[in-house]
């Protein structure tokens, strides 16, 4: 599977952006920019986005490079989910939904969060 496809689920096409298992910030900021590419050929209010951390490397670079992303695709999103937010990711993923002001649900596993995104 790519770290970066649209993927069909229940009639949906949702961009799955997979940053699990990554090993360092370059790796995971060259899975954001593919991304961002990926999402700007859509229209505003448009995309399901899946992201997928479970296991991901993450340090404040990191961390700033995600606000950033999240914030850049915001006009773009119609809803957002994540899969793999635990221990000390959470403290992360608290922080990246107030400052960005998105509305990004945690789910347990992508099933849940894909069904959750389809019905959108």
């Amino acid at each position: 599977m790519e770290r970066v496809e649209f993927i069909a689920h229940n009639g949906a096409n949702i961009l799955r952006v997979d940053v699990s298992n990554t090993t360092s910030a370059e790796e995971n900021l060259e899975v954001l920019d593919k991304a961002r590419a990926m999402v700007r050929t859509r229209p505003p209010k448009s995309v399901l986005f899946l992201t997928v951390v479970t296991g991901a490397f993450f340090n404040v670079k990191s961390i700033e490079e995600l606000k950033k992303w999240s914030n850049s695709n915001t006009p773009l999103v119609k809803a957002s989910a994540v899969v793999g937010v635990v221990g000390i990711y959470r403290f992360m993923y608290e922080a990246v939904v107030k400052l960005t002001g998105r509305d990004i649900v945690c789910f347990d596993t992508e099933e849940e969060a894909l069904d959750w995104l389809a019905s959108r």
